[in-house]
């Protein structure tokens, strides 16, 4: 009966309720011999229990007994629980164990890659369980695995470790580029792991992300290599009309600029990145467009790329109209940093004709992003003054103390602009 009725406190708490009894029956439950009892033990442990009950050390000696067992759904069982509830109690005293799973040969591969994501798990609550020295190594033999499920488990375990520090991890990296290879041409990738025909996207992706971490790459051979792979996925990104398939691709393409971005590949590729999300930026999808425009906000931070972004000008622009307010604000970013003394008279010309249209979440942001650009990029104190004046006359309370002070200085100390500025002023009071 007891099993019965710990469903039934699951039920409750499911419902929104708070459990504050029957806790010591379910741990109670995690040592039976049955499977059904245990199972349900696990479930109500791993979802009522937290790691800083008193009791929960109790169920640590069955815990480890189960990851020894011979019986995959208990050591399954176990991992999961230890990965819902562990702390660092739990990391200290059964980390070992969950090691030996997820590097010995003998595991199966389902237990294997709970395991992977069970040390990611207690590494991120305590990162002593791991030593470098050794850990790297063991990496190295998992990213080399034939299954795929195994394998993403460990790049995800992988991108956790070295998220924290890579020091010591770089004889990893010619295994990813590896892994990235095999996804990028389709070599051995089972149809249970293709979506939309694409090898692996969630693999392709997170093994991208995993070399975000890592400064330089000095193995010549691997970085020609990684050259080659990222070269042939942005000269292959065709635009399809299933978006499921778009999802993937774009999230394959967007992570492999960000890479070459990271890496400082050459001003050729790059450029033809630029290319590339000038297309994006004019794509219906919002979010498209916004990764279009955020990630050629990054490229712009390249000073050789800035003639290639302002070749797309128009097109940010417009994206000023966007419905979408997040769009218009990378617009806006995006417009800021690419203004420079050639073209700082149409950007500002252009912002202040967007500020009478302009939402009042932005208009204080985009004042002041104006009054910056017309004072750093100013061909003359007129043309700077007459800005300000347009400014005051469309923002109004938008517009900080600070920037009409500015200007009454200017127009204070130089005789020859104040009767420009009063008829100026006399205009906009008329207008």
């Amino acid at each position: 009966e007891k099993k019965k009725y710990i469903w039934k406190l699951l039920y409750i708490y499911v419902l929104g309720y708070d459990v504050e009894f029957g806790h010591m029956e379910a741990v109670a439950l995690i040592s039976s011999t049955k499977f059904s009892e245990k199972q349900v033990g696990y479930i109500a442990a791993s979802v009522l229990l937290h790691e800083n009950l008193e009791f929960v050390r109790l169920v640590i000696n069955t815990m480890q007994k189960d990851l020894l067992s011979r019986d995959e759904n208990y050591q399954c069982m176990a991992l999961t629980a230890i990965a819902n509830m562990g702390g660092r109690e739990f990391a200290e005293a059964l980390s070992g164990e969950v090691l030996k799973l997820l590097t010995s040969s003998s595991t199966r591969t389902v237990v294997r890659k709970k395991a992977a994501l069970c040390v990611l798990r207690l590494f991120r609550r305590n990162p002593d369980i791991v030593s470098v020295d050794t850990f790297a190594l063991k990496l190295c033999n998992l990213l080399q695995e034939r299954d795929l499920g195994v394998l993403l488990s460990s790049m995800s375990l992988l991108c956790g470790v070295v998220s924290h520090d890579p020091q010591g991890y770089e004889v990893v990296i010619p295994k990813v580029v590896g892994v990235l290879e095999r996804v990028a041409k389709g070599i051995d990738i089972p149809q249970d792991y293709t979506y939309y025909g694409i090898p692996s996207p969630w693999l392709h992706v997170k093994a991208l992300r995993a070399l975000h971490y890592f400064p330089v790459i000095e193995n010549d051979t691997v970085w020609t290599k990684l050259q080659e792979i990222l070269r042939r996925t942005i000269s292959s990104a065709p635009i399809d009309k299933n978006t499921n398939k778009n999802n993937a691709l774009h999230a394959i393409l967007f992570e492999s600029i960000s890479l070459m971005m990271h890496l400082n590949m050459d001003s050729e590729v790059l450029a033809q990145c630029v290319t590339l999300l000038g297309k994006f930026v004019s794509i219906k999808e919002p979010n498209i467009r916004y990764l279009g425009l955020e990630n050629m906000s990054r490229l712009s931070l390249v000073p050789e790329m800035m003639s290639t972004i302002k070749s797309h000008q128009e097109q940010i622009v417009l994206s000023l109209h966007d419905p979408d307010i997040s769009i218009r604000r990378r617009a806006l970013d995006l417009l800021y940093r690419m203004c420079d003394r050639d073209n700082s008279h149409e950007v500002v010309d252009q912002l202040l004709s967007y500020l009478t249209t302009a939402d009042f979440a932005i208009r204080e942001e985009l004042a002041l992003k104006i009054a910056i650009l017309s004072e750093r990029f100013a061909s003359s104190l007129k043309w700077y003054i007459d800005v300000i004046i347009s400014l005051i006359d469309k923002a109004g309370d938008h517009v900080s103390d600070e920037v009409w002070y500015r200007v009454v200085q200017i127009v204070t100390n130089n005789e020859s602009l104040q009767s420009h500025a009063a008829a100026n002023v006399l205009r906009k009071l008329q207008d």
